[in-house]
């Protein structure tokens, strides 16, 4: 059975979110389980939202094995006879890439500032000091916010003396 070339790569994505639903699932048996938990413990999210991620996808991945494809509405701004931009998805994938790497040794703020930067000046913002200084306060704000009041672990990497 042959897939149409138009629903492709709706099937492709299906094809990777189902396997990351996968490894959601997978991944999740490895979780620690104190042994003073609940009902409720860690992995019952991660197993809720691995379940409901597998399932939706293997949906869409029948669904477009079948023939059935999603088309664009009314309200896109999107001419689907137009290839792909390769080069701005990869910067776009090279700004997620780019937060994981640095995450852990250059810390949340400075891995989160330069994938705000450049995710924005991907999507067509210009290159400017204001969007570099909103690309700051929104990282610093978002880690403040996560690491007083809330009490959640972000690393602080190369700023843990001054955060």
């Amino acid at each position: 059975m042959t897939v149409n070339v138009k629903s492709r790569g709706e099937l492709v994505f299906a094809g990777l979110t189902l396997a990351l639903g996968i490894l959601i699932l997978v991944g999740t048996t490895f979780i620690n389980e104190p042994v003073a938990a609940s009902n409720v413990g860690p992995r019952f999210f991660p197993y809720v939202i691995g379940t409901l991620l597998t399932a939706a996808s293997a949906f869409v991945v029948i669904d477009v094995i079948r023939g059935n494809s999603a088309s664009p509405e009314d309200g896109e701004l999107v001419d689907p006879s137009l290839p792909m931009d390769k080069k701005r998805v990869a910067l776009l994938l090279a700004s997620v890439l780019a937060f994981a790497v640095l995450l852990e040794p250059a810390g949340y703020v400075i891995a989160c500032t330069m994938s705000f930067f450049g995710i924005a000046v991907t999507l067509g913002a210009r290159f400017s000091w204001r969007l570099a200084i909103a690309s700051i306060a929104l990282s610093l704000a978002i880690y403040l916010l996560f690491t007083r009041p809330l009490g959640i672990f972000l690393p602080p990497g190369v700023l843990a003396g001054i955060l």
